[in-house]
């Protein structure tokens, strides 16, 4: 009987230690998957403060190639207080201007990082009005994950607005993949983003979300246009935008929806309508209003004065009244094409080639929340742990029997 209760005891306190060391792995998995990102989470509506940093956002991680190359790049964003110059420094000490040039100054603030290498990590600060940010000395850092390109391009585009209806300009727009159907890639991809700036005759961003990573960078995002979704976040000076669309209705031949940026955050989104031409006025006849308003020919025939040839010239005289009604409803049809012409950016949203995109969310119902399940797994583990724990106990209750 002896001999036997080692080994029973042994056989209890194993499971007891795998049952602890299973919890352990959990608790450290969840640790790790729940995990702070590399940026605060909510750094595109964080408020404007004297330090920026809450507000610093990495976005659209781009890299095609292995190896370095000046493809391979990823955004830095933020803003602040008071326009200023604003620039990143690599812990290289290569330091990195705004898109809008080394002497820009405003409140937006939007820097390209490229030359970079694939599955490397950076770090970096941030340096806006000649001040510092170090992130409070952990810095900003990500990895650039591996060479991923751009197979099938699928272009999404929308309009910004100020709340008074007038273009909102430099304004960043970021854009983050939401899966729909459980199919393809679940979960949220990683931010892309855009910037668009009136100066260069911008009033559409455009951004190609074929560029969207998983979050952790490392695989593409597969989405389906006609079950999955997109947040699309506006940050402008006079406010933030924010809504989720279906991303077929953001695609063309949709109409472009007009994002209205708001002091509140929310802003409101409205879907441009569409106003068809009718097919009568698509063909112009400009040609013909100068063929027939060469009126001239009845002044020779006028200067012909042989009398013979008077029921000739009454003959063109009755053609050319007859033309002269056809130059009437050409002119209107003339008029009747400029209004249309007012109206067509309305709803034409294919306007990609006015609008400058630097790299590659809107609502008035605010965007569901995001499941989690954090609760659950970590009743789970105590779960494991407390069960553990009686097995432990009553391995050693047995034991002492």
């Amino acid at each position: 009987m002896f001999p036997a209760i080692p080994s029973r005891q042994a056989r209890r306190a194993l499971l007891v230690c795998l049952s602890l060391l299973a919890a352990a792995i959990f608790l450290s998995t969840f640790a790790a998957s729940a995990a702070p990102a590399l940026q605060n989470s909510a750094c595109q509506t964080a408020p404007i403060a004297a330090d920026p940093s809450a507000s610093v956002c990495i976005s659209r991680v781009i890299v095609p190639f292995n190896g370095v190359s000046p493809e391979n790049q990823f955004y830095v964003s933020w803003r602040s207080q008071t326009p200023e110059k604003g620039q990143v420094q690599l812990s290289s000490g290569q330091v990195f201007d705004d898109v809008r040039g080394a002497d820009y100054q405003g409140i937006t603030h939007y820097i390209m990082v490229d030359n970079l290498d694939a599955k490397k990590n950076y770090s970096f600060d941030v340096i806006s009005g000649g001040q510092t940010f170090t992130n409070n000395g952990a810095h900003w850092s990500l990895k650039t994950g591996p060479a991923l390109q751009s197979t099938n391009p699928y272009i999404i585009l929308g309009r910004v607005k100020n709340s008074d209806g007038s273009d909102a300009d430099n304004v960043i727009v970021f854009a983050q993949l939401r899966d729909g159907d459980d199919k393809g890639t679940q979960g949220r991809s990683a931010y892309l983003s855009a910037l668009v700036v009136l100066a260069d005759g911008g009033n559409y961003f455009t951004i190609d979300v074929d560029q969207a990573r998983t979050q952790n960078l490392a695989q593409k995002y597969v989405f389906n246009p006609e079950t999955d979704r997109v947040q699309i976040i506006a940050v402008g000076a006079q406010g933030t935008a924010t809504q989720v669309f279906k991303l077929s209705d953001l695609h063309p031949p949709a109409p472009a929806p007009s994002l209205s940026l708001s002091s509140s955050g929310s802003g409101t989104a409205a879907t441009a309508t569409f106003t068809p031409i009718p097919p009568t006025n698509t063909p112009t006849f400009t040609p013909s209003p100068t063929a027939t308003e060469t009126p001239t020919a009845p002044t020779p025939t006028e200067t012909r004065l042989a009398p013979t040839r008077v029921p000739p010239t009454e003959s063109i005289v009755v053609p050319t009244e007859q033309a002269s009604p056809t130059i009437a409803p050409t002119q209107e049809t003339v008029t009747a094409e400029t209004p249309t012409l007012v109206a067509i950016p309305a709803g034409e949203e294919v306007e990609p080639q006015h609008t400058r995109v630097f790299g590659g969310v809107p609502t008035v119902v605010p965007p569901p929340p995001p499941a989690n399940n954090n609760a659950l797994f970590i009743v789970l583990a105590l779960v494991l742990f407390i069960g553990a724990i009686l097995l432990g106990a009553a391995a050693f209750f047995a034991s002492r029997r």
